[in-house]
């Protein structure tokens, strides 16, 4: 299936028609989406700050938020640690990488124009697992071929072999799709599988290599978790969310184009191989970073962009900037969940969300082997 700018009116849409007039005619006013997303985050917002270990109430939590340290009580006090230093950058944080999911799935839905693709089910977001996980098992012994000032930068090179492994297989993808006349291919599905199996595989390998300590870590990256939020983090993360949001315009544009075809879009003045490489390294980018900081978290990538396309049409100037709602949104609820659900322990937020996206991504397969049924 293509995926169209609502205002294109080509020829090539005539063998679509009957399925675009199915999204747009469901379309909802962006002001009002915006609006019960903004909502439905502060009020997610305020549940998240208000249950754990310890439950406050609304009025400690405002207190807590709009008063200065300095003016609260004794008892209020440790109140005000326990939600500016755990939960407040815990929910910033599941917001964060919620939004750049999202994102990254919108921009690898309109490079391969098909919405039930996404980041970890074609690869990428497994490919930065894997890179990651790389560094985590031979870090001390890459670190000593290299000058010791390096040391102490762990963190920004786990980042960095992250982001490296995301755009290395969304290249890979690309070519091979592209190999396939440009769009989404029965190739590419098993190129994505193969990656993924191969993924897999490697980090079996790393795992029978790595000890005790580096095991665990592993074991995080392939669950994820939002415990290890801290200020730092959501600054880094929020700098490249903000960065890659200042290409949006142009993303929507070149998106919208390419839902045409790769030679439609040429023709009508695009730099196709521009837009193709800018999508690629800032949905990679995105991934990567939000994978080194959480671990892999699948299905955000598919879900968010899906509903919203079918609520606010598929043009990309609405879709992207509310993808980044819209993930907020689910990964804080996923978070909540993985916090309260099996209190006191806590499930990884990878188990929550694939709890949620496997069965949601089954019955996408099964509307569309209905609607083609429809139309044969």
């Amino acid at each position: 299936m293509i995926i169209s700018s609502p205002e294109t009116s080509s020829p090539e849409m005539k063998s679509i028609g009957v399925e675009k007039k199915k999204i747009t005619g469901r379309k909802v006013p962006p002001i009002l989406v915006y609006t019960l997303l903004a909502v439905g985050l502060f009020g997610i917002g305020i549940l998240s700050l208000k249950f754990g270990s310890i439950q406050l109430s609304t009025e400690e939590i405002l207190k807590v938020l709009i008063l200065r340290q300095d003016s609260l009580s004794e008892l209020e006090i440790p109140h005000s640690v326990l939600v500016w230093n755990l939960r407040m950058p815990r929910l910033v944080l599941s917001m964060l990488v919620g939004a750049c999911l999202a994102s990254a799935g919108v921009c690898i839905q309109g490079l391969f124009r098909n919405p039930l693709v996404e980041p970890g089910f074609i690869g990428v977001s497994p490919g930065a697992a894997l890179a990651a996980s790389t560094w985590i098992v031979f870090s001390e012994k890459i670190l000593t071929f290299f000058p010791a000032e390096l040391k102490g930068k762990e963190s920004f090179l786990l980042q960095l072999c992250a982001f490296g492994g995301a755009l290395s297989v969304s290249f890979f993808l690309h070519v091979v799709s592209k190999r396939e006349g440009g769009g989404f291919s029965l190739v590419l599905v098993l190129a994505g599988i193969a990656v993924n199996a191969t993924v897999v595989s490697l980090l079996g390998f790393l795992s029978y290599l790595a000890d005790d300590a580096q095991l665990r870590n592993l074991t995080f990256w392939s669950l994820g978790s939002m415990a290890i939020a801290s200020w730092h983090k959501i600054y880094l993360l929020g700098s490249v969310l903000l960065i890659v949001t200042f290409f949006f315009p142009v993303l929507a544009r070149g998106l919208d184009a390419l839902a045409l075809g790769e030679a439609e879009a040429f023709h009508t003045g695009f730099k196709v191989r521009r837009i193709r490489n800018l999508t690629i390294v800032l949905a990679s980018l995105l991934v990567g970073v939000s994978i080194s900081i959480c671990g892999n978290i699948a299905f955000v990538g598919l879900i968010v962009p899906h509903i919203l396309r079918m609520v606010l049409g598929p043009g990309h100037k609405t879709l992207l900037p509310a993808s980044l709602f819209g993930g907020a949104l689910l990964l804080s609820i996923a978070d909540l969940a993985a916090r309260t659900v099996a209190f006191p322990s806590e499930l990884p937020i990878g188990i929550i969300a694939a709890g949620i996206g496997g069965p949601f991504f089954l019955s996408l397969i099964l509307q569309a082997k209905r609607r083609e049924g429809e139309f044969r």
